[in-house]
């Protein structure tokens, strides 16, 4: 059972000592786990993304009428509330958009 209370040097320092006394045939399946591990975490979330681009299209064809100069409109808009949320929230990058 993993104790989630170790600092994670010391995880680092458990699992190469534990690995380290592993035969060489369970190190290369410890590899291979690794290396699947690995690939999951890139994997990105297919659903997630097909959600995101099913919204963007949606909102394309919702926007698709309007001029540039409406869309700039729109976009500062939201652009400065997300500002506004940033400062609010202490995180924002100091600058201003200079164009697009």
């Amino acid at each position: 059972m993993i104790n989630h209370a170790i600092a994670p040097q010391d995880l680092v320092r458990q699992a190469v000592i534990e690995v380290a006394q592993l035969p060489e045939n369970e190190l290369l399946a410890v590899i291979e786990m690794v290396g699947a591990l690995k690939k999951q975490r890139a994997r990105p979330n297919r659903e997630l993304a097909k959600e995101i681009v099913a919204r963007a299209k949606v909102r394309a064809a919702e926007t698709s009428r309007l001029s540039r100069a409406e869309l700039m409109r729109q976009f500062g808009e939201v652009l400065e509330k997300i500002r506004a949320d940033a400062i609010a929230k202490d995180t924002a990058i100091e600058g201003e958009l200079e164009g697009d």
